[in-house]
Parts: C-alpha cells; structure tokens; sequence
C-alpha cells in the first residue's frame, strides 16, 4: 500500500463521527444478512465471515471512537454538517491557519481561554476579533440545536458530508487563511531539519 497524499483531506471530529456510525450500521446489515443465509441454508459460513483479529481490533477502535466523540462533553453532540459548514464559512475572511480553524470546529470554544489555546498569539493576531469569532461559534452551534430540537439523532445524508468535504477541502473553506507560508515538514523531536548540528568536529 502505498500513500499518494497523505494530505487529502481534513476531517471535523463530526464528520467522523457521522462516517464512523455509517460504517457501523453498514457492519450491521452485514452480519445480519450472513447470520440470515447461515440460518436459511444451514451451512457454516464462518470462512467467509471477518473473524481476524485484525479486524476485531478495527471495530474495537471503531467502537471506543464512536463513544468518546458521542460522549457528552463533546460538541459533536450540539453540532450539524450545517452549522460547522456556516462556521468554516465565517471564518474564512479571518487569518487563521487551517490546523486553528478545525480545531475551532472540533473544539467550538465558547470562552475567550478555550480561544487562546486554539489559535496562536491572538492577542497579537486578532484579540479585537475574539468575541466575534466567540459570537460564530455560538451561533453554529444554537443552528444546530434548532436543527435537532425534536430530540430525535438527526441522520446526515452522503450529500450533506460531500458538500462539508467539498467546502473544506475546497477554497471555501480551511484554505482561505492567507497564509501559504505553513512548515510542510516539522521534525517531530521539536527542531527543523538541519537547524542543530551537534556533532563534535
């Protein structure tokens, strides 16, 4: 297997949220529909089911994922592909990084501390912007709520990701943050490449 771009996309912790249930319930149909032939022709199907470990790990991380970004102190719960397209949207004047503007998005801080750790030096960049962009947030998530107020789980349609997806990847959305000057390549040991020389000559 080989990587072809390891940057294809930047996904919201909602979208994955949605493309994880997804596959979850499609994981379902299937295994009913095999539990339902092995029933009806009596024979052992078991070969032709999934029983590696390999993929029982998947659908332990599947599982815990599904949980933790469910969970009831994420914002995934208040938020709709609506709301965080309008947010994305909003922000896209602003001069935010693409990296700053997702975790807005993922986060969707509703405190002016939430927005100091998420978006580097504001009080240099935007601090005369920071409850604007507050007020944004608020806002994506109050149309979110309205939108599920029956209280029944809102089902996401392919169409609505598609559309998210598009806006994201597209320059509608985390690519309107003028500033094409981000690091492509950041050593993970906390230095450039070729910064420190510390062989002894």
């Amino acid at each position: 297997m080989e990587v072809v771009n390891a940057r294809a996309a930047l996904l919201s912790n909602y979208e994955v949220l949605q493309l994880l249930k997804e596959h979850e319930a499609e994981q379902l149909v299937h295994a009913k529909a095999a539990f339902a032939v092995k029933k009806e022709h009596g024979t052992d199907l078991n070969a032709a089911l999934p029983t590696d470990e390999v993929i029982e790990n998947l659908r332990t991380v599947e599982f815990e994922a599904i949980e933790y970004l469910s969970a009831p102190f994420q914002p995934t719960a208040q938020q709709s592909a609506e709301g965080i397209l309008k947010l994305v949207r909003s922000l896209a004047p602003e001069s935010l990084t693409k990296a700053e503007k997702l975790q807005i998005a993922n986060l969707a801080p509703t405190e002016p501390i939430e927005l100091y750790v998420i978006v580097e030096e504001l009080e240099e960049r935007m601090l005369d912007k920071m409850d604007d962009i507050l007020q944004r947030v608020k806002d994506s998530l109050d149309d979110s709520a309205n939108a599920n107020a029956d209280g029944a789980p809102r089902v996401v349609t392919e169409a609505e990701l598609a559309t998210l997806a598009m806006d994201i990847d597209g320059n509608d959305g985390w690519d309107k943050d003028g500033n094409d000057d981000e690091p492509e390549y950041v050593d993970d040991e906390g230095a450039f490449e070729g910064d420190l020389d510390l062989d002894d000559d």
